[in-house]
């Protein structure tokens, strides 16, 4: 038969299913934060430069002005857009300490001089930190013949060793004698080419870097730009056990990093000429 309850026990069991769905509902709140601890991340788009020249028949994908770096730095300022180091990333993803809002990472490659003389004085202006990946052949080259017109001269050991002491500055290794777009591209492993043969040569390559660069700075670099964005996973896992912490890639894609994660195949922005700061940010924070 049916059970005849008291008015009192109608009380506590109101209030107990209230209490249930109360519950249910905090519940609901907190799990999607449960679920997304740990995966949670900070995005950080990174900026690839090249050269900086006046010469105007030179620029377009990979030259730009003086005007326009500066233009870049200034609407970086003014929309409270946040350059970080590598050294930034790699505090953040180890102990996560906090990066500022809007951090982006600035980078150069190949090494021209243009650099020292045009790209380090507005780096110390703006209180901005910079990598630049350099190819050690070509600071081989310019250390030999003495020539450093910055319309095309290249680092030499002098200058190297001079960014080495640079706060703001970090450099890497752009290969030592593979930045070509000849028989090999880059650092590519060749058609037919044995793994064997491919793992000796690549590491050829970075151990003459390395013994270069520890003698100019007294460090090995760790931070290494693939020639032309061309890479594989044989390539990546030598980089590794070499002692690279960074690997920066040439795929237009925004990073995002989590603490406890790594700082390889990060993907970066390539800075055209014709087209204005406003829409370049824009389409790398999107």
């Amino acid at each position: 038969m049916f059970r005849i309850f008291t008015y009192k026990q109608l009380s506590f069991l109101c209030v107990l299913l209230c209490l249930i769905l109360l519950g249910g509902s905090a519940f609901n709140v907190i799990l999607p934060n449960i679920q997304t601890m740990g995966t949670a991340g900070i995005k950080v788009p990174v900026v690839m430069y090249h050269q900086i020249s006046d010469n105007p028949k030179i620029l377009g994908d990979y030259a730009i002005t003086p005007e326009l770096l500066r233009g870049d730095f200034e609407y970086m300022k003014k929309h409270n857009i946040n350059p970080v180091s590598f050294q930034d990333l790699f505090t953040y993803i180890k102990t996560g300490e906090k990066l500022p809002e809007n951090p982006v990472v600035i980078t150069f490659d190949d090494g021209e001089r243009s650099f020292l003389t045009k790209v380090l004085p507005l780096l110390r202006e703006y209180n901005y930190p910079a990598n630049i990946n350099v190819v050690g052949s070509l600071v081989a080259l310019y250390s030999q013949n003495g020539d450093t017109d910055d319309r095309y001269a290249y680092l030499n050991e002098q200058d190297i060793k001079l960014l080495s002491t640079e706060p703001l500055v970090e450099l890497g290794y752009h290969s030592y004698d593979m930045h070509s777009l000849s028989t090999r591209r880059g650092m590519a492993q060749l058609y037919g080419e044995s793994d064997e043969i491919y793992i000796n040569k690549i590491t050829d390559d970075i151990k003459k870097f390395q013994e270069m660069f520890l003698q100019i700075t007294g460090e090995k670099a760790i931070i290494a730009a693939y020639p032309y964005g061309i890479r594989n996973d044989t390539l990546t896992d030598v980089l590794k056990n070499e002692g690279f912490t960074v690997t920066l890639t040439c795929r237009e894609t925004a990073n995002t990093l989590t603490t406890g994660g790594d700082l390889y195949e990060l993907g970066r922005f390539n800075r055209p000429y014709k087209i204005s700061e406003q829409v370049f940010f824009e389409s790398i924070f999107k």
